[in-house]
């Protein structure tokens, strides 16, 4: 049995998108107050299309109408509506109601949005005192019973940048620079959850130029003869969509994508085979199909799925290597070796076997400590001079290698944090204070050595988790509680000083803190954090060993207190580490970690997620806590092969024949790709996406057949409301929508072509 609670308040905030500010901006507001400033805007925004007099949910009791206060009145009585699920006003935005929501999912429970709305109800239920230091949130999470797995949701999943450069490269054998790309979202920790991980339009343009680039490049360089080509022509054009296209959307090609590739590739084609070529190459890499991951999956009984063959390779494979699946495990996908459960079992051997899925670990490592931010980290220069450049590389470099090493050895996780072994450079040995002989980057011997010992005496670990002129129990207390122990910490309470404390000379950084942690507003919660921060008094600001703090002692003694299973007492951070190494609470928080950072899926409020963790925990332990044993407990839940939902999400994209896919020529209510154009020469193609039931996504081709130069504009008649609208802009015509071009592609040239796309709510 899994108890979902919220913790205290921290001193600090957490290093994460979205956090449940419970009273940062709130503080003191009435119940209508807070409406009115963070609900209503919500509301109007989201709900009031729907939910109005004459809207399709006229005949809901969530009517609104034009004056705030019936509008509070309504929202106010609907937040204490509560099942066994859970709440009404939470479920029902988020699609994740017994009975659906007719919209849709109209806020992510990952977002701010959902937040706010989640502390409107506690208001409610009278769980906040409006000048409270902080909301009873906890008292909202229903306590979760698992019996089992709890059913996982289908996804479709973008690919994260890094998976975006992996794959790049393993198609292709190039590298391309994602850092340019708007940034990646950072959901519970990780920066590939599923749903933090949207489309905007800068994005989308960035992929348009990177596919062309990466075309234009892998077209130029590749001699024919690799795709099994005699000559420059159409045939060898056929040819490369069955040698590639399968590898490049990781399932094969209908013949209706087939065709309408290869008309791509005719139009440009008048321009040479090279033009086509890119044309059609850049066309496969900006489909959904390949900027996305199916989990969807073909439709068994009822809200039942279960993935295709090609799914679950794809999730083996950017689970384990964060990367596409090779032509070994493609070929276990066409024969549906991977639908069996020992086929699946080889599958994973073989992918643990390779070094991708140890640099997988590196990667989980260094955003579940948050080393990514050893390059930036700010130190004073005067105190700190010794923190080059090269001796951060070196750090960060120590860290990789000793986790990739470990996981490749199959170590288990208390040696994670006891290992009397590590990998340093000889420049780092010396700034460590390390008698070693070692030469670069070769194992060092550290037993003996009562200093160092474990990921959390590593140089990495401790500068990035520190203040800029001297160490930091906060910091360092919070790394535990929240990254090892896997405790939330809320926000602290609105207008409450959380600056550290100032330096003072005659006083011992451990007594600076005792003194700030004295004050009643923070004791509550800093008697979590800053016995554990204790601990690491011996390493300073940029994890160098030191016994004097100044001109006092050291005093290292610490405790946790309020943890499941792991309290205790221990003296310096080798005690903690080996404190920390024999908890079960702490292991079940890697495996969190992994289940986080495999799925896609970190909210640990949810019956999927605990349930999943805890199912996946008690494997990791039967398999003796080796490293990957916690990734290869993933691979056996479940979830691996089924999914549940709603028939109609998103399907277009659950197969590899869209069979439901609406006729563009007919009269249905889909829309006309042969639309009124102004210009006869102008050919157009309207190829729907994506379909989730209560909305879709269409790709509009729009080619100049002609022999001059065409300023287009075309009328499509539109099913529904369009919600989102990129590379064209649109107004009303007389039988539909007229479309026209933006600067770059208002106006097309002979034989040129361009493509927008638009997303409709039905």
């Amino acid at each position: 049995m899994i108890f979902l609670m919220f913790a205290c308040q921290k001193a600090e905030p957490k290093n994460q998108t979205n956090t449940v500010d419970s009273m940062s901006d709130t503080a003191c507001l009435s119940d209508f107050e807070f409406y009115e400033t963070s609900i209503d805007p919500i509301v109007q925004g989201n709900c009031s299309g729907c939910h109005n007099a004459q809207g399709p949910a006229s005949g809901t009791r969530f009517v609104l109408n034009q004056n705030l206060d019936d509008r509070y009145d309504t929202l106010f009585e609907l937040a204490q509506i509560q099942s066994d699920e859970g709440f009404l006003l939470l479920q029902k935005p988020t699609n994740t109601h017994a009975d659906s929501h007719a919209g849709g999912e109209v806020l992510s429970e990952e977002s701010e949005a959902y937040n706010q709305l989640e502390l409107f109800v506690a208001r409610s239920l009278d769980l906040v005192d409006d000048c409270a230091d902080s909301a009873d949130l906890g008292a909202l999470q229903t306590e979760v019973t698992c019996d089992g797995e709890a059913p996982a949701r289908r996804l479709l999943r973008r690919l994260s940048h890094m998976e975006y450069r992996n794959t790049i490269r393993d198609l292709f054998e190039i590298d391309v620079e994602v850092g340019d790309f708007a940034a990646d979202n950072v959901a519970f920790g990780y920066n590939n959850n599923a749903t933090a991980l949207t489309v905007s339009s800068l994005l989308l343009d960035q992929y348009t130029s990177e596919s062309e680039a990466v075309a234009t490049q892998y077209i130029q360089q590749t001699p024919i003869s690799e795709w099994n080509c005699g000559s420059a022509n159409r045939t060898c054009a056929e040819t490369f969509l069955e040698v590639k296209g399968t590898a490049i959307w990781r399932r094969p090609l209908s013949e209706d994508d087939r065709i309408r590739y290869l008309e791509l590739y005719d139009l440009a084609a008048e321009d040479g085979f090279e033009s086509g070529m890119v044309w059609m190459l850049s066309g496969l890499l900006q489909s959904p199909h390949f900027l996305y991951r199916s989990e969807l999956g073909e439709r068994q009984l009822d809200d039942q799925f279960s993935l295709t063959s090609w799914e679950v390779a794809t999730e083996l494979s950017y689970m384990i290597w964060q990367t596409t699946p090779d032509s070994e495990l493609l070929g276990l996908a066409e024969t549906d070796v991977l639908l069996d459960p020992e086929g699946r079992t080889q599958a994973v051997e073989y992918l643990l076997a390779d070094a991708r899925a140890a640099e997988s670990m590196v990667a989980l490592s260094e955003q579940w400590l948050r080393l990514d931010l050893l390059p930036i980290v700010a130190r004073d220069s005067t105190l700190y001079g010794d923190l080059t450049e090269e001796i951060r590389s070196d750090m960060a470099q120590e860290t990789r290698t000793f986790v990739a090493n470990l996981f490749e050895e199959e170590a288990t996780f208390s040696e994670l944090l006891t290992s009397e072994r590590t990998w340093v450079s000889p420049v780092l040995a010396s700034y460590y204070g390390l008698e070693t002989t070692a030469g670069a980057w070769e194992e060092t011997d550290l037993s003996g050595d009562a200093r160092y010992g474990g990921l959390l005496t590593q140089g990495a670990v401790l500068t990035v988790h520190a203040l800029p002129s001297s160490s930091s129990p906060i910091h360092r207390g919070v790394l535990i509680r929240e990254h090892f122990l896997c405790q939330e910490l809320q926000p602290p309470p609105a207008n409450l000083d959380t600056s550290p404390p100032p330096v003072d000379p005659t006083l011992s950084t451990r007594e600076r803190y005792a003194q700030h942690a004295s004050d009643p507003s923070c004791s509550s919660c800093h008697q979590l954090i800053d016995p554990i921060g204790f601990a690491f008094e011996h390493y300073d600001g940029i994890g160098r060993w030191r016994d004097m703090d100044g001109e006092h002692p050291i005093d290292a003694t610490g405790e946790i207190v309020e943890s499941d299973t792991t309290d205790g007492a221990f003296d310096g951070l080798v005690e903690l580490s080996t404190h920390l190494a024999n908890s079960s609470e702490v292991s079940s928080c890697y495996v969190q970690q992994w289940y986080a950072f495999g799925t896609g899926r970190g909210d640990i409020h949810t019956e999927e997620v605990a349930c999943g963790v805890e199912a996946a925990s008690a494997k990791f332990n039967e398999a003796g806590q080796r490293l990957p044993s916690a990734v290869l407990a993933l691979t056996e839940l479940q979830r691996i092969h089924t999914r549940v939902g709603e028939a109609g999400e998103m399907d277009t994209l659950a197969t590899s024949t869209p069979s439901d896919l609406p006729d563009p020529t007919d009269d249905t209510g889909a829309p006309d790709d042969t639309g009124a154009n102004p210009a006869e020469e102008l050919l157009v193609t309207v190829t729907e996406t994506t379909n989730w039931g209560a909305g879709a996504c269409y790709s509009v081709v729009v080619a100049n057949q002609g022999t001059v130069a065409e300023t287009w504009v075309i009328e499509i008649n539109v099913p529904g409301v369009i919600t989102s609208l990129w590379s064209a802009v649109s107004e009303e015509g007389p039988n539909g929508l007229l479309f026209s071009g933006v600067d770059w592609n208002a106006t097309l040239q002979p034989q040129q072509s361009t493509e927008f796309g638009y997303c409709v709510q039905l």
